[in-house]
């Protein structure tokens, strides 16, 4: 049945090309109402899942702070007091706090939000919109987090039913990917629920083979990506992103993934190429990996994991200052070249070609297009898509009609180029963030 749908699937798309998620179902999806929150919505933010209090906490939180972190997710131990509390807003750090009635009692800055539901069935959607609701009545500059499973989750855990929708007009166009379908349908079934301007999902792309050694990519990451930011964009909300900073392994002494700054500064530009407005990596001292591959592992000792991340999260400081400046419009890409890897065979979704800047270049390339939100400048962020285990770089030239000077944010260096075009050579797993000035 699956490849008689896939088949069906993909003999449509030929002569329709994708559509958005919000056309998956037959009910209308909610374009989500605008909340302030405690933390700067337009800009980005970095987080982190897994922070217990505990009797290393003191030192965890200023490992935390020298690691360029803002919030963090995932807390449970003894209760914040009102010193723990109080070194929080002294910092302008946050925490999105346990649901119970302790953290929902107080009133802080520092609360940025509520950890609402992890990975929720589609059937817990009704539910959860209530308790949204209740969360907003309660503090309506409070985020009620709801964390929603990735695509590779089987159809059980997303709770749809996988039947044929009655119309074909309804049917998800994306390449004949029978997951990527349900998924959709998922998703939709969740922005035509709950009124919540935020989506998350946490999304782990990275593997290792016990056997060879060999590393690989989740084959349909750039899809996933793809299908919340469309999501996102059609219903006005936030994209979040759980990324990888830790990974399985067997007994605590196999190969690890997600331990360098090039898997880190990799899975945080193409998350940025999808307009991602947060970064949560996962996980800080505890979590669901080999403790030994977390941040900090179970000693209590910062691990490779630690330094990777902060090393990225430096570099990346010059463009949090200017991200929040654009409004995300679409990502596309060029030439993948494996068959088996990220985004294989599944064109991203369509979006307006007045935002897509001209590239030319042999090698697999990302691109994610912004536009500026006061003024007619624009954003880019280009990312090498070569696999991990290749090793190769990617070399592009991007031009940019009617500009005056591009800025080029790379590794933390910020480089200013006169002129409308720029030719780069990415090292593998790099990405770059770049803003156009249009000529007045």
């Amino acid at each position: 049945m699956d490849k008689i749908l896939a088949f069906f699937l993909a003999l449509i798309s030929i002569f329709t090309g994708p559509l958005s998620v919000s056309k998956t179902v037959g009910t209308e999806p909610i374009t989500a109402t605008e909340r302030e929150y405690r933390f700067d919505r337009d800009g980005l933010v970095f987080g982190v899942y897994g922070f217990p209090k505990d009797d290393k906490y003191d030192t965890l939180l200023e490992w935390f702070k020298d690691a360029g972190l803002d919030f963090y997710v995932g807390l449970w131990g003894d209760e914040l007091n009102d010193s723990d509390l109080d070194e929080l807003e002294e910092n302008g750090l946050g925490i999105i706090a346990p649901n119970n009635a302790y953290y929902r009692g107080l009133n802080r800055s520092c609360i940025w939000g509520i950890d609402l539901y992890d990975e929720p069935n589609s059937a817990d959607f009704a539910a959860l919109a209530e308790q949204v609701e209740n969360l907003y009545a309660e503090d309506a500059n409070r985020l009620p987090l709801i964390n929603l499973l990735p695509m590779y989750a089987a159809g059980g855990q997303l709770g749809d039913d996988l039947k044929l929708p009655g119309a074909v007009d309804r049917l998800p166009i994306d390449g004949c990917n029978v997951p990527s379908y349900n998924y959709r349908t998922h998703l939709a079934k969740y922005v035509s629920t709950i009124d919540s301007d935020i989506i998350s999902a946490d999304v782990y792309p990275l593997n290792i083979d016990a056997e060879t050694g060999e590393l690989s990519t989740y084959e349909y990451w750039l899809r996933n990506l793809d299908i919340l930011a469309d999501a996102c964009r059609s219903t006005e909300r936030d994209l979040w992103i759980i990324t990888q900073a830790a990974s399985f392994s067997e007994n605590g002494n196999g190969p690890h993934r997600g331990d360098t700054p090039e898997d880190q500064r990799w899975q945080n530009y193409v998350s940025l190429s999808f307009g991602a407005k947060a970064i949560i990596y996962g996980c800080y001292y505890t979590g669901w990996w080999d403790s030994s591959s977390h941040m900090i592992d179970d000693s209590g000792s910062r691990t490779s994991t630690y330094y990777a991340v902060k090393q990225i999260n430096e570099e990346m400081a010059p463009v949090k200052d200017v991200y929040g400046n654009y409004d995300y419009n679409g990502t596309f890409i060029r030439n993948r070249l494996d068959p088996n890897a990220a985004g294989a065979g599944l064109g991203l979704t369509r979006f307006d070609c007045r935002f897509k800047p001209t590239v030319v270049t042999a090698d697999p390339l990302l691109c994610g297009c912004f536009s500026e939100k006061d003024g007619n400048g624009s954003a880019f962020v280009f990312t090498n898509m070569f696999e991990p285990q290749t090793g190769k770089d990617a070399s592009f030239t991007a031009c940019f009609p009617g500009t005056k000077s591009v800025t080029v944010y790379r590794k933390g260096e910020v480089t200013h180029v006169d002129g409308n075009s720029i030719s780069l050579t990415l090292e593998n797993r790099e990405g770059v963030f770049v803003t156009v000035e249009k000529e007045r």
